[in-house]
């Protein structure tokens, strides 16, 4: 039981976000390259890599914004029957393996590039940041939420060895921003007015 919770955790529902690692793969053609050109096999596994090591960071994150959301978690209508906040996973064990999570991240992301991995030493301290004190500052907490996935398809750059495109930045901050607000919208209206006691902004 306590191992389908930690696995719950990690939220694998959400690690479609982390496919964006695969843009800089896409765009660079060494994943469809053109006719009569060949996969660079190489750089295909090192990306999947890359996504598996943000599975795991983002998974880390997911581990320790349920164990310090908890109290806020049980008054959610949906978020009160997540392992940690329902009890089923001990907030000491989640802890152990939040950090077991998030070294196994920086291990194979320093591994792949040395940017790849500071990559992932900025998005894991970004998100503990807003976990603890951003996500109750008005704005700012989207932004970070966008960030998180602008950093996702910059880091594919790194691994493949090519440069970042302004245009690549630039598209997937906006339409991680439209997400975000999309998200806080919804949360709005289906919290009908309860909402503050669940998320401050």
């Amino acid at each position: 039981m306590v191992v389908l919770g930690l696995l719950r955790s990690l939220r694998p529902k959400q690690w479609t976000k982390n496919v964006l690692v695969f843009v800089g793969l896409i765009f660079s053609k060494k994943l469809f390259p053109p006719p009569h050109g060949a996969w660079d096999v190489l750089e295909i596994l090192r990306t999947v890599a890359g996504f598996i090591a943000f599975c795991f960071a983002s998974g880390a994150v997911y581990v320790a914004n349920d164990i310090i959301d908890r109290a806020a978690d049980r008054l959610h209508p949906q978020k009160r029957f997540r392992p940690i906040a329902a009890g089923i996973v001990p907030v000491r064990v989640a802890a152990v393996f939040g950090a077991f999570c998030a070294l196994v991240s920086l291990a194979v992301g320093w591994w792949l590039d040395w940017r790849f991995g500071a990559v992932i030493v900025g998005y894991l301290l970004m998100q503990l940041a807003y976990t603890l004190y951003l996500k109750r500052v008005v704005v700012l907490d989207v932004m970070i939420v966008a960030a998180g996935f602008a950093l996702r398809a910059i880091s594919g750059t790194f691994i493949v060895h090519v440069d970042v495109s302004p245009w690549l930045f630039v598209c997937a901050i906006l339409l991680a921003l439209f997400l975000a607000l999309a998200k806080r919208r919804h949360e709005l209206l289906f919290l009908e007015g309860g909402g503050v006691s669940h998320r401050s902004v």
